[in-house]
């Protein structure tokens, strides 16, 4: 009898401390999940109206592509002062039948007559013509405000990818991605400096992805090559003032990126699409919500990381999203 009544107190002991684990592990499963959702908010804090660089001249290099015209739309909605970069006759007018001008121009309208904050403001740019650079240094100073001249950010969003095996790709093609992707970001960076050391403001430049898969071996090169200048850049230019901060965007293929913007056909409601307030839609439309508050936090935070990534890994663990926010 004795030994049956240890063997259920066993028994009930063991399930105490079952139901006590249980109740343990549950505790500490809402406190991670209630520390990561206050990480991500808190991260969105930051991007107050008070943050520095709120409503200031942001330049986007190039919104010839899907990825920059929807970082400048983006900006601009949030109030920023954005120079949106277009190949030249594109924003000079002689060729202003581009999707990327007549989203801007609708943007620009339905502003007009919401009278709401921010501003659009296309102009001739290539990162890789030295003339077209030094005019868009005069043409943001002539819009600035008087007794400002500064520019809070260049954000690059400039840049071409091919795609082939190395040993058939044709090799001009691996010039115009080093001469785009990083001298372009070089020149960039030391045309806009003094603007930069004006405004205490930021280069932005695009790092890296893990997963471009096989055919890009070329273009990863030219990414990793503007991770290695950005990081030399930094130590540069700190001393002005100036932050440089790269942006990785997991998960998209540079085809993708670089991709020219496409009007929505209204037979075709596609999800990919975006209404701009209420005027012109686009597709494709690569950011999410989540990774364009990264990159506000990016843009706007008084002490930024070095990197961020802008697309979140499906396969990320709680510990590793930390790392990102």
């Amino acid at each position: 009898m004795q030994a049956i009544a240890s063997q259920a107190m066993d028994e009930q002991t063991a399930l105490v401390l079952a139901v006590q684990l249980v109740a343990l592990f549950s505790i500490a499963g809402a406190l991670l999940l209630y520390l990561l959702c206050k990480i991500r908010t808190g991260s969105v804090s930051e991007l107050s109206e008070s943050a520095p660089g709120a409503g200031k001249p942001i330049l986007v290099t190039s919104c010839d592509n899907a990825f920059g015209l929807q970082i400048a739309i983006h900006l601009a909605n949030r109030g920023f002062r954005v120079f949106a970069g277009l190949k030249d006759g594109e924003a000079s007018g002689s060729s202003d039948d581009s999707v990327s001008s007549r989203v801007i121009r609708g943007w620009q309208k339905h502003r007009e007559s919401i009278q709401g904050p921010g501003a659009l403001v296309a102009l001739p740019l290539d990162v890789t013509r030295e003339d077209l650079l030094h005019e868009a240094v005069d043409i943001i100073r002539a819009h600035l405000p008087a007794g400002e001249d500064g520019i809070w950010a260049v954000v690059n969003t400039s840049g071409v990818s091919y795609r082939g095996r190395l040993d058939q790709q044709d090799i001009s093609h691996w010039d115009a991605m080093l001469r785009t992707n990083v001298v372009g970001l070089l020149r960039t960076a030391r045309k806009f400096q003094n603007l930069l050391r004006n405004a205490g403001g930021r280069v932005i430049a695009m790092g890296a992805a893990d997963d471009l898969g096989a055919g890009l071996v070329a273009y990863a090169a030219s990414r990793y090559a503007v991770e290695g200048a950005s990081g030399a850049l930094r130590q540069e230019l700190a001393p002005a003032g100036v932050k440089v901060v790269t942006v990785n965007p997991h998960g998209i293929q540079p085809e993708m990126l670089f991709a020219a913007p496409k009007l929505k056909e209204k037979q075709k409601q596609l999800e990919t699409s975006v209404e701009i307030g209420g005027c012109l839609e686009y597709q494709p439309v690569l950011l999410t919500p989540r990774a364009l508050e990264i990159l506000d936090v990016a843009i706007t935070a008084r002490s930024p990381k070095t990197n961020y990534t802008l697309q979140e890994k499906l396969w990320a663990k709680p510990l590793q999203l930390l790392r990102i926010v």
